[in-house]
């Protein structure tokens, strides 16, 4: 896909080993959890205009990116796309993008490449990778 990423994304303890919590120096309301999820999954979507940071608590130390790259994409394959995905705990969603005749599409999943379910995804993906030009899972995992 020669990196052809809309975002990036990497996961950060929201506790330090010492038991810190860690200041983000941004006020975050009470009701997203973080007091129950150990982690942060931040996603970073940059434009011309600007960069814009996504933060997720979760609670698991690694996750799946999905990432999907084509040229003329029905709705018919976007259907079968959706039937697929939504079997799955979707963290985040880029949404479809079609630039220049080009299908781009990307999401994380609260999986890990270790989970028995993330082989089920592989599978269903398998089944329709001959319509794209690439489709990759990734791992998305703590920095240290």
């Amino acid at each position: 896909m020669k990196n052809q990423h809309k975002t990036k994304a990497f996961i950060q303890r929201r506790v330090d080993i010492n038991g810190s919590v860690k200041d983000l120096n941004i006020s975050l309301p009470a009701t997203i959890g973080l007091r129950e999820n150990p982690f942060l999954l931040i996603i970073q979507s940059t434009s011309k205009e600007c960069t814009r940071l996504t933060i997720y608590p979760i609670s698991r130390q690694k996750i799946i990116r999905l990432s999907l790259y084509g040229s003329n994409i029905s709705e018919e394959v976007i259907n079968r796309l959706s039937k697929i995905l939504k079997k799955y705990e979707i963290i985040h969603n880029s949404g479809f993008l079609v630039k220049q005749k080009q299908f781009y599409y990307e999401c994380y999943f609260n999986l890990s490449l270790s989970d028995v379910k993330s082989k089920d995804l592989k599978t269903s993906l398998d089944k329709i990778k001959n319509i794209f030009k690439e489709i990759k899972i990734e791992e998305v995992s703590l920095n240290n």
